[in-house]
């Protein structure tokens, strides 16, 4: 019986090609400024990726996006686009995926990041470490630099996104701190009673912070919840807790086990969340099994606690 493994949807083509809807979810009106009248392009955009369930832990998925690469660079496309869920960034940061700053609502998989890959960035792909280098390295040859100078220049707004690949361990408490007005295991519950060389450990392991312009519905009550969201800075209404705090988390807690949100969170202000990802937990958990029984600890009262609340 033939069985399906994995899936993605690939879309390739002109501006005019996509819709509106499409085009203003990845600024790819300001994207096709680069070709400068020049018609002899491809954009790609590639959604719907998933996996069935009993072959998560294996490397399909990565096989399946290396498809998508090799693609992108036989159709001369210089700029590909995508978007995830907030817990699976850190993945997708690993692939080469740029964040660029616009968040979106999908119907039941809830608000995703949007994000682009710029093929002819051998060097940006060498610095993550991507699984696409070889292939980068196959078809493009060497670096144009000019395709990455360009995105630099076009969208310095991209400066200040925080990418998971590229930050270290200490860097990262070091942002953490300055975001929250103080070290983040003398304000956030989940860290209770970890050293701060094992909180550490743990927040870069599992997490990456995101920004939520004002307006984003961050959490939307049913949505599958696969995280634990903290405020880092901001304002946020939500339908189940009042006066969320910086360091506090919201919404459901999914890190131990998937779960369903239940409550609205919203943004009032512009905001930034840390998200603590399900996947890299689990992975984190095989590593750092008495770390991981910490947080597992303190994840218990927390939920009880918000039981209180409610």
């Amino acid at each position: 019986m033939l069985r399906k493994l994995s899936t993605v949807r690939v879309n390739l083509g002109k501006l005019a090609d996509f819709s509106s809807e499409i085009i203003e979810t990845y600024y790819m009106d300001r994207f096709e400024k680069f070709y400068n009248g020049n018609e002899n392009y491809n954009f790609g955009v590639a959604t719907k990726g998933m996996v069935s369930r009993e072959y998560r832990n294996l490397p399909i998925f990565t096989a399946l996006m290396t498809k998508v690469f090799e693609m992108y660079c036989d159709y001369q496309v210089h700029f590909g686009f995508g978007n995830s869920n907030f817990h699976l960034l850190p993945l997708h940061e690993y692939y080469g995926h740029r964040r660029i700053g616009k968040n979106i609502v999908e119907p039941n998989l809830g608000l995703m990041a949007s994000f682009v890959m710029l093929p002819d960035d051998i060097h940006y792909l060498q610095k993550v470490n991507s699984p696409f280098l070889r292939t980068a390295l196959a078809k493009r040859k060497i670096q144009n630099d000019q395709v990455a100078d360009w995105f630099k220049v076009e969208f310095p707004e991209t400066a200040s996104i925080i990418n998971s690949q590229l930050v270290t361990q200490e860097k990262f408490w070091i942002i953490l701190g300055f975001k929250l007005g103080d070290a983040p295991n003398k304000v956030m519950p989940v860290l209770q009673g970890l050293t701060v060389i094992e909180a550490e450990k743990f927040l870069h392991s599992c997490g990456v912070i995101v920004q939520c312009p004002k307006g984003d519905y961050i959490v939307t009550r049913e949505d599958a919840c696969q995280e634990v969201n903290i405020l880092l800075s901001g304002t946020l209404q939500s339908s189940g807790i009042n006066n969320i705090s910086p360091g506090q988390h919201f919404g459901a807690i999914g890190l131990a086990n998937r779960t369903k949100h239940i409550a609205n969170v919203t943004a009032v202000t512009d905001a930034e969340i840390l998200v603590l990802s399900f996947h890299y937990f689990q992975k984190f958990r095989r590593s750092y099994p008495k770390i991981a029984n910490k947080v597992l600890h303190n994840l218990t009262n927390m939920h009880d606690e918000q039981g209180k609340g409610e």
